[in-house]
């Protein structure tokens, strides 16, 4: 098979006035699954994409085709090829810019640029979350926790005495996320409607990228389905706030992220609108609370699956004071940071994606310009020529690095993304995912239910279906 790539002579065979049929066949002398006529691998794709994406790249190699309704997706396999995709900072390769051409000349937001006003908003932004900003903002966190946690633990508990231990954890993360944010008070309808907005958002964007099935919009109700007006309400709110802010006498006395992004924002040489602005402040708030709260319930849940590693962390929970924590203390739970980054290594998260502008070449396979590129996490994550015995959950893999047997590779983890688009507030993460584990296995003992099994509902922020009901009693 040549690996000279042929796109130029496919878009003259199948001419399209949007360019959408011809990503469909530029990509067509790279290996991959024949899929279907019209809907193409897509039936076998969303029943199990990490299955399905595993299954793909163990069949056709490190560089493979996915044929997809209307754009394929080409999956890249090898850690280094993840590295020379995401760390390239030149915006060649973009996080959402080429996804749709009329959307990227319409939004400025963070998420949607590139090149040299990506690092100057982003250099704005940082600080807030790392360095000087950082004890602020875990501050924030821990009173949130402190103030709310046994609340809400009570709020997910139903008449029978059961907590939906993973409602618990999402509602007071979000609190969390709240305070460190915009420091004033929200109503509890306030709170709600955020939460429902900000879990509809995860979701239709999840679905959007092909990491999620397409939200239930025929049965909007219960607590994880969507709500396709929640996400307005909530980014009105968002909104509302911000205007609030930016009238109040006491501005830049908050010492919060959004007093941080108000003063630091004024200060771009680029200008950027009133909406790009509240559209920055939404998507921080939505990407510190999905996908966090989502991996420290992972935490929870594998680590209690696990008799040996629930009694560890438990005993090293003792050594610290997790009523008056520090950033000092909270880092000297190596065992619970461990049992943290080996469950987000196991959770199921399928697909971070980046759009080539310029197309490219992997493997010795030249890649189409404009094509949608996909790096399967949780196939690098278990991939066994990365790591040894992938699918045990192994904390001692990331506590006792002398111990470690898996080969050294370039990015062959990926928790927190890589490259310029590498996850903002990766430090805070590192601090309040695992104080909130321990701060839960340290002050509740938890009852599963017998003969319980994880089942994940993948996406971008990988959950547990049907909810964690557990029993929960004082330590």
């Amino acid at each position: 098979m040549s690996n000279q790539c042929p796109h130029l002579e496919a878009q003259k065979k199948v001419p399209s006035v949007t360019g959408l049929t011809s990503r469909r066949f530029s990509n067509e002398h790279l290996p991959g699954p024949p899929g279907h006529r019209f809907m193409g691998s897509y039936p076998e794709f969303s029943k199990d994409r990490n299955k399905f994406l595993r299954d793909a790249v163990e069949q056709y190699g490190d560089v493979c085709r996915i044929r997809l309704p209307l754009r394929d997706l080409v999956v890249l396999g090898n850690p280094e090829d993840a590295h020379a995709a995401m760390g390239d900072n030149s915006g060649d390769y973009s996080k959402f810019g080429n996804y749709h051409p009329a959307l990227q000349k319409r939004q400025n937001g963070l998420s949607f640029i590139e090149g040299e006003l990506f690092k100057e908003r982003r250099r704005i932004v940082s600080p807030l979350v790392t360095r000087d900003g950082l004890k602020s903002t875990f501050n924030a966190n821990v009173e949130a926790y402190l103030d709310s946690l046994d609340a809400n633990i009570a709020a997910a508990t139903d008449a029978s005495g059961v907590t939906d231990l993973q409602e618990a954890i999402f509602q007071t993360l979000l609190r969390g996320v709240l305070k460190q944010t915009f420091t004033e008070p929200f109503t509890p309808k306030e709170i709600e409607d955020l939460h429902h907005g900000l879990s509809t958002f995860t979701k239709f964007l999840g679905s959007t990228l092909k990491i999620a099935d397409p939200p239930n919009l025929v049965h909007p109700w219960g607590p994880y389905k969507i709500r396709p007006w929640a996400v307005y309400t909530a980014a009105m709110i968002v909104k509302d706030r911000v205007v609030e802010r930016q009238n109040s006498p006491a501005l830049g006395t908050y010492g919060d992220v959004l007093d941080g992004m108000l003063a630091g924002y004024k200060k771009l040489k680029t200008p950027m609108t009133f909406w790009d602005l509240c559209f920055d402040v939404a998507t921080m708030t939505s990407a510190s609370y999905g996908t966090t709260a989502g991996a420290i319930t992972q935490t929870v849940v594998r680590t209690l699956l696990d008799a040996e590693a629930t009694d560890r962390l438990v005993e090293e929970c003792g050594t610290v004071d997790l009523t008056q924590p520090t950033i000092e203390s909270v880092r000297s739970l190596h065992w619970v940071k461990a049992c943290f980054e080996e469950s987000i290594r196991m959770q199921g998260l399928p697909l971070l994606l980046r759009f080539t502008s310029k197309g490219a070449n992997f493997q010795g396979f030249d890649i189409a310009p404009n094509t949608m590129l996909g790096i399967p996490i949780s196939t690098i994550h278990r991939d066994p020529r990365w790591w040894t015995d992938p699918d045990k959950f192994d904390p001692n893999r990331f506590y006792d690095k002398s111990k470690r047997v898996d080969q050294p590779r370039v990015l062959h983890y990926l928790a927190w993304g890589a490259g310029p688009h590498r996850c903002t507030g990766a430090q805070l993460g590192y601090l309040i995912a695992p104080y909130l584990v321990a701060l839960i296995l340290g002050q509740y003992k938890v009852e599963l239910p017998p003969n319980w099994t994880l089942r994940e509902d993948t996406g971008l922020a990988p959950m547990i279906k049907g909810g964690f009901r557990v029993r929960l009693t004082r330590r």
